[in-house]
């Protein structure tokens, strides 16, 4: 019999370089990136409990400023959530995986975890259930990671370089590359060894807490004394505050998966899946009532408030956002988190 699937979704992040839509008090995953749903109600209706695939209703992991958007969402996509841990302070994914680990082998010890990011999207939901579903017995004994098929020699991804396999479209994990220069991307693009890395896992929480402690300890440590000293108030378990700030920030890659020979990798995935990571990620198009567009190519258009114009320009981005305007080329989009700490540098929190 199948272990059911306990789905857990890291919304902790920021999105600065989607500023000026994305906010501090409204990050992207709360925004409707790339339909008419925001990434994280896509990503609520991924892993929602279904006859296809074992999965349990999802928590959420994030920010308690955030329960609110959370609660709303879901029930606006009809997702029932299993509760939402809030994190105290952003501590990077490898104290997330602590704490879902811990969390999954106390309240569902026969569940499988998955952890997933919040703010991903993912043009055929049905492969990818399939895809979790094909992997789960692997990851009774092995961290599984989540490989993308590359369609181009994107340099800004990291990469997994799969080694032998184990099991159908399951391989162990011959290396972890960082982002790489052109052209050892399009050797990656070639070789058909290399995928992207969507930074989802799926594992038995006593092997990543096993794993963690071998190789993070402090990290483990400390998250696992948040989660075991939180405080539970109707859906939300607020982590202990104390606990969680003296944990090390750090990523479950650099801090686990690197390291560890019980990592493996499921792939490659032909999901249309993108990280939405930048402004150059959203297909080039103007809303027909927020935007007039003359003589303009390739132009990414968006605005939550004023009616923007544009004559006779090429390849850009121009996004308005209430107070702000965004102008840039959409080859500099991923240099949009630089305005965003240029005004972090003034002290410009209204504008965060």
């Amino acid at each position: 019999m199948s272990r059911p699937i306990q789905p857990v979704i890291l919304s902790g992040g920021a999105g600065t370089r989607l500023w000026p839509l994305s906010r501090a008090a409204r990050p992207k995953q709360f925004l409707p990136l790339a339909g008419s749903r925001s990434l994280f109600q896509e990503t609520l209706l991924r892993v929602k409990p279904g006859a296809d695939a074992p999965f349990l209703p999802p928590m959420v992991i994030g920010a308690e400023l955030h329960a609110g958007l959370m609660r709303e969402q879901a029930r606006d996509v009809r997702v029932a959530l299993a509760g939402i841990i809030c994190e105290p302070c952003p501590r990077n994914t490898a104290a997330a995986a602590a704490v879902a680990a811990a969390c999954v082998a106390a309240t569902n010890p026969p569940a499988l975890a998955l952890l997933l990011p919040a703010d991903h999207h993912v043009d055929d939901p049905r492969a990818f259930r399939a895809a979790v579903a094909g992997a789960a017995p692997a990851a009774a004994q092995l961290i599984v990671a989540f490989g993308i098929r590359p369609d181009r020699p994107h340099t800004g991804f990291g990469y997994i370089e799969r080694g032998v396999e184990l099991a159908p479209a399951v391989y162990r994990v011959a290396a972890f590359r960082e982002k790489p220069a052109p052209e050892v991307a399009e050797r990656y693009l070639e070789g058909g060894l290399h995928y992207w890395n969507a930074g989802i896992l799926l594992f038995d929480p006593k092997v990543m807490l096993d794993e963690i402690s071998q190789f993070a300890p402090e990290i483990v440590g400390r998250a696992v004394s948040a989660f075991s000293k939180a405080m539970v108030s109707e859906d939300l378990t607020i982590l202990d505050a104390r606990e969680f700030e003296a944990c090390p920030s750090d990523s479950i890659d650099y801090a686990v998966m690197e390291k560890t020979s019980r990592a493996a990798v499921a792939g490659p995935l032909d999901v249309g899946w993108s990280d939405i990571g930048s402004w150059a990620a959203i297909p080039a198009g103007a809303p027909a009532d927020r935007a007039v567009a003359v003589d303009a190519r390739n132009c990414t258009i968006m605005s939550d408030g004023p009616l923007v114009g544009v004559i006779g320009l090429n390849d850009l981005v121009v996004i308005a956002s209430g107070d702000a305007v965004l102008v840039a080329p959409r080859d500099r989009s991923e240099d949009v988190k630089r305005i965003v700490d240029e005004l972090k540098a003034r002290r410009r929190k209204d504008l965060l």
